[in-house]
């Protein structure tokens, strides 16, 4: 668990983890009958600068995982932002996954493909499918145990609708796959995945689902949410079709600040995923 966002403990987006635990997700995990193992990232307290503090983070997070994988464990993640999935990716590296080889599954509803160059907010955690590339903080990642550019080939984006057009564009310059939310008509993102997983033949894939991926009517998962999402319905067909189609070496839930609206309905549609993609996941095995 990594209970953090812009390298501080337990704010915004940082508590999800906590309430995701407290609305019972351990147990729904234990329901399984498999060993359950709970490891919490430390404070980063004693770093000066927030790029500083997300990178000990991420690092951190890689050798949780490489372990995790080590001792023939599922990596379940939670992460309080969406940085999180650098240090994952790197973990399943270190593991004996080739960085160039990982397919990745990223629910979403922005871009997440920012660098410094091209932001102008300022918000670092807009930046991560462009960390995982290798973009940008090339001499900072090579303190990252593990880390490998990711294969944008290798990546599908679900969810995308919170864009501007150059943002847009710049996703589909980079070439990977998306299948786009919609505010104005509802999408069968379950169908779309579906056709893309086919096509791209992916084997071990990391899993990752910010939860404002899912539609604002359902609750709001971060400030940040928004309408033209996925519903609970697209959201368990999606996490099959990705057990269906590819091979899973990890699931990441990020980016849910529990202060606002209907925090419980998205606590409840995130651990109902979650069992629902060990279900499959255990039926494939």
């Amino acid at each position: 668990m990594s209970p953090f966002h812009c390298g501080t403990q337990a704010i915004g987006p940082g508590a999800g983890p906590l309430f995701l635990q407290s609305r019972g997700l351990i147990p729904a995990l234990k329901e399984f009958g498999l060993p359950v193992h709970e490891v919490q990232i430390e404070p980063v307290d004693e770093l000066d600068g927030e790029l500083a503090k997300c990178f000990e983070i991420i690092r951190r997070t890689s050798r949780l995982v490489s372990q995790a994988r080590g001792n023939e464990s599922f990596p379940i993640v939670l992460s309080g932002n969406c940085s999180g999935a650098v240090g994952v990716a790197a973990g399943l590296s270190s593991s004996g996954i080739a960085g160039g080889d990982l397919g990745c599954v990223w629910f979403d509803a922005h871009d997440d493909f920012h660098t410094p160059d091209t932001i102008a907010s300022g918000y670092g955690d807009s930046m991560p499918i462009a960390i995982l590339a290798g973009l940008c903080y090339s001499q900072m990642l090579q303190s990252v145990p593990g880390h490998q550019p990711l294969n944008l080939n290798h990546l599908v984006h679900v969810g995308m609708r919170d864009v501007t057009e150059e943002e847009k564009q710049r996703v589909l310059d980079a070439g990977f796959d998306i299948i786009c939310g919609n505010a104005e008509q509802k999408m069968d993102f379950g169908s779309g995945l579906r056709t893309v997983l086919e096509k791209k033949s992916l084997t071990d894939t990391m899993v990752h689902v910010d939860l404002d991926a899912l539609d604002a009517s359902i609750g709001m998962a971060n400030k940040m949410a928004t309408y033209g999402g996925l519903l609970e319905a697209d959201l368990i067909e999606c996490l099959e079709e990705v057990v269906r189609h590819t091979h899973p070496v990890s699931l990441t839930l990020a980016s849910f600040d529990p202060g606002y609206e209907r925090a419980d309905k998205i606590a409840h549609v995130g651990i109902v995923g979650v069992k629902t993609f060990l279900r499959a996941l255990l039926g494939s095995s």
